[in-house]
């Protein structure tokens, strides 16, 4: 007798695969590209991936355990770095009306009161949610936040935005991930035709 994928398992398999997240999109997401020696930080003009597009203040405020410590690995950026800034960065090959998870870790900065704290998320300027803000306590406390969203054609692009007192006093953003929430469509053609197969096996007697 033949041996065959019984159908259900074979449907759970094309399911579960079907949700799963693809490989994170975003370049520099955990902002370790830029090296910052242990218990520093430094302000730089650019950094690998981003831009800086608005607001008054100028470059990047990396930290590596200095006034807090990192969600994922070794840095994390502040965005109130001179003064509230604005950090993007841009997709140009992204799947027009495709689904896409956004996620990212937020903590206000020690000490500080939440009226500096807050941060907001923009997607093509669309606001995402509402102002993300907390009184920093002793140590950080970082809280992870998701979103969908769907791509448009051309140029997406993703913001985060300091929205506290402008102050160089505010709060810090790491491990930023964009995933496709779905397969792309030669990925959806592979498991099909997998399922077809295990369909027609199951369907032939054994001799």
């Amino acid at each position: 007798m033949r041996s065959f994928i019984p159908l259900a398992a074979a449907v759970s398999l094309f399911a579960g695969t079907a949700q799963a997240a693809g490989p994170n999109l975003v370049v520099n997401g955990s902002f370790e590209d830029t090296v910052v020696g242990s218990g520093s930080w430094v302000n730089v003009p650019s950094i690998n991936g981003w831009t800086v597009t608005a607001g008054p203040g100028t470059g990047f405020e990396l930290r590596n355990n200095a006034v807090g410590t990192a969600f994922h690995g070794a840095n994390f950026v502040e965005l109130d770095t001179t003064g509230n800034s604005t950090i993007t960065q841009s997709f140009d090959s992204l799947m027009t009306g495709g689904s896409y998870a956004l996620s990212f870790a937020y903590t206000p900065r020690i000490n500080q009161p939440s009226a500096t704290n807050g941060i907001e998320v923009l997607w093509n300027g669309t606001l995402l949610g509402s102002t993300i803000s907390a009184a920093g306590g002793a140590t950080h406390v970082w809280t992870q936040h998701q979103f969908q969203v769907t791509a448009l054609a051309g140029l997406n692009t993703l913001s985060f935005r300091s929205v506290g007192s402008s102050d160089t006093l505010g709060g810090s953003l790491d491990a930023v991930s964009l995933t496709s929430a779905v397969p792309e469509p030669g990925s959806y053609a592979l498991m099909l035709a997998g399922l077809v197969g295990v369909v027609a096996m199951k369907r032939r007697k054994p001799r």
